[in-house]
């Protein structure tokens, strides 16, 4: 005979709470890529920009505040850096296709969809 399996309906319940509290846990995105400009480090690890990026991120704006004075956050149009065009011949850009914003956010961060080439 095959023994009956038992429900265990509260350990599964309290295993279905204790995924639920690590999801809420996770640091959103504005946290985790958040950057002190001064320092050149990111706060939530403590890791620090490669020195070649510094020049860039001090000297370009950044694209939030560029997107946030326009129509419908800029979706649809193609962004640029300067140093990229420097750097290489072919094209490379991000189109932004979705701006999902987090208002509860001290320090405005975006996570773009990079395109090189004309490509995406």
């Amino acid at each position: 005979m095959v023994k009956k399996k038992r429900l265990r309906l509260i350990a599964e319940m309290a295993r279905k709470i204790r995924a639920y509290r690590e999801l809420k846990s996770r640091p959103r995105e504005s946290q985790k890529y958040a950057l002190d400009y001064e320092t050149m480090k990111r706060p939530h690890t403590g890791k620090m920009l490669p020195v070649l990026a510094w020049q860039d991120v001090r000297r370009e704006s950044r694209l939030f505040s560029l997107l946030a004075g326009m129509r419908m956050f800029g979706v649809g149009r193609l962004f640029t850096r300067k140093s990229w065009l420097e750097d290489h011949s072919d094209p490379s850009y991000w189109q932004i296709t979705k701006v999902k914003v987090d208002y509860t956010a001290e320090v405005r961060v975006w996570i773009p969809a990079c395109c090189h080439a004309g490509y995406k």
